[in-house]
């Protein structure tokens, strides 16, 4: 069974060429917004740097950007913002307006850190409006889906911390760990380095479904003549996933599996059916689900298409996308929430006092952020960073068990090879004639 974690790095690698392409073209002046999100991303990689061992200077002098032999650290106080503790700055920083200069920056320091450069651009550009990978949103829009996803990243990089996920991951992948993927022994762990590295050790928690578009359509269940009116969604079931970049950093996904719901306005069959089996099609009329369906428009239901590769991981699904404001406005913002068994994100939750759309599963996500409460006659919230780590502690837990009982078995066997060894050595020699 074979894994998309190869196509994770080739899409970041298209990502990376494609935001470096936009900065290299830009001739405008970058909004302040832009310069402190560029300039808060290089502080944050200059910061990695020096932790191991490279100086802020040498990155200055090797990208080639204009400074004072001298002292070429001071440039940086045009490009670089440290977080609050180690910015010992009093006055308001005073940055550069183009990004080419940043990027160079960013590109030098991947070489002297020996990193990819493509996951280096990634992160000197993670939460831009103007250089991120889809078009532009306005900022009426991008502003609270920006607001909630830089909350989520901080208590998402907690987690990270408090879980010392690195070191797990960083061993789970040198490992050729997989978990949850032999059909014959299921819910354990092994060594396979024939496939590429596998996914299925990245923790991950359930959102909820969402619909991006729906159509007008006529049902008839296979018990019925009756034709019933409904509509036809394509929808995606939406996960957080915490992966790893092999160049030492937690990448955060969303990771989408399409399908398609039947929603049908028969008040005896409120419940909506969904068939997350298909994507990629084109939807006029069919069987799904023990219930023929025809769309009414004129035009068909598309269903999202998926990645080449489907990987196998505890629950099969789709594809990847990395978590930035863009695709939490997208995925998140400009859809409409539907009810599947489950959901971490549930409409009673207060949302009445969020800067998201009251109705929309961003004000879900930024209302559980910030510890609203249930409303009545809803029981209580499971928040789904809760649910995240508590994923987190069962997968590094029965993956350490399983190295540990791993190492344990090679002793065992080393001794008794060793005495083996050593048997038969003192046997050849009593045999042997002098």
């Amino acid at each position: 069974m074979d894994s998309n974690y190869e196509n994770l790095q080739k899409s970041s690698m298209y990502l990376a060429s494609t935001i470096e392409e936009k900065i290299n073209q830009f001739q405008g002046v970058m909004p302040l917004s832009e310069q402190l999100t560029l300039a808060r991303n290089l502080g944050s990689l200059l910061t990695s740097a020096k932790k191991m061992g490279i100086k802020k200077g040498d990155v200055v002098l090797g990208s080639g950007i204009p400074c004072n032999q001298s002292a070429p650290v001071n440039v940086l106080n045009s490009y670089c913002i440290l977080s609050e503790e180690q910015d010992k700055r009093k006055s308001k920083a005073r940055l550069c307006a183009h990004p080419k200069n940043y990027l160079k920056l960013a590109k030098t320091a991947s070489r002297l850190m020996k990193v990819s450069p493509q996951s280096v651009i990634l992160k000197l550009t993670e939460g831009s409006n103007l250089f991120g990978t889809d078009a532009e949103i306005d900022e009426e829009i991008f502003a609270p889906a920006k607001a909630v996803w830089k909350l989520l990243v901080l208590k998402l990089s907690a987690i990270v911390e408090r879980q010392k996920l690195k070191d797990f991951f960083r061993e789970a992948y040198d490992s050729c760990a997989r978990y949850d993927e032999n059909i014959f022994e299921p819910k354990t762990w092994e060594q396979d380095k024939s496939l590429s590295p596998s996914t299925s050790y990245w923790p991950w928690v359930y959102l909820c479904a969402v619909s991006h578009s729906s159509k007008s359509a006529t049902f008839k269940y296979d018990d019925s003549d009756e034709k019933i009116r409904g509509k036809m969604h394509a929808v995606e079931q939406v996960y957080i996933t915490l992966g790893w970049d092999p160049d030492g950093w937690v990448v955060g996904y969303y990771e989408l599996l399409p399908g398609v719901a039947l929603e049908s306005y028969d008040f005896n069959d409120k419940k909506i059916k969904f068939d997350f089996h298909c994507s990629g099609d084109i939807l006029k009329s069919g069987y799904i689900c023990g219930v023929h369906y025809e769309i009414e428009d004129e035009e068909p239901l598309v269903i999202s298409e998926s990645a080449e590769t489907w990987p196998y991981r505890l629950h099969s699904r789709v594809r990847f996308e990395r978590l930035n404001p863009h695709q939490t406005a997208k995925i998140l913002l400009d859809s409409q929430w539907l009810r599947t068994p489950d959901p971490n994100l549930d409409p009673g939750i207060d949302t009445s006092t969020v800067i998201s759309p009251p109705r929309s599963p961003l004000a879900m996500m930024e209302a559980q952020l910030l510890g609203r409460k249930a409303e009545f006659p809803y029981k209580d919230v499971t928040y789904f960073l809760e649910e995240l780590e508590s994923q987190i502690i069962f997968l590094k837990e029965s993956f350490f068990t399983w190295r540990d009982i791993q190492k344990q078995s090679a002793r065992r066997d080393y001794i008794a090879e060793l005495e083996k060894a050593t048997e038969e050595l003192s046997l050849l020699k009593r045999e042997t004639p002098p």
